[in-house]
């Protein structure tokens, strides 16, 4: 099962308490899903946490994934994830 969490200033949030934040996070939430479909299959056996850093500096820190899988999962995100070749 794959998490999402958000971190702003080092506290983790799993819902946002503003309802206009919490609106945005969800969507971004869907549409990072969406971005991953192609690879859903390889996610189902994966226990991990994609966490969200909304700070300074935002951030995608990818959490207790296999490198195998990570490494798929950053290829997915840059379009060169060949749906083919899963070496």
């Amino acid at each position: 099962m794959v998490r999402v969490t958000y971190s702003y200033k080092n506290r983790e949030f799993f819902h946002l308490e503003d309802s206009l934040m919490n609106q945005l996070a969800e969507h971004g939430k869907s549409l990072l899903f969406a971005l991953l479909e192609p690879i859903q299959e390889v996610l189902l056996n994966e226990e991990g946490t994609i966490k969200i850093i909304l700070d300074e500096r935002p951030n995608i820190e990818l959490i207790g994934f296999s490198a195998k899988v990570r490494s798929r999962i950053e290829k997915t995100w840059r379009g060169e994830d060949d749906l083919y070749d899963w070496n």
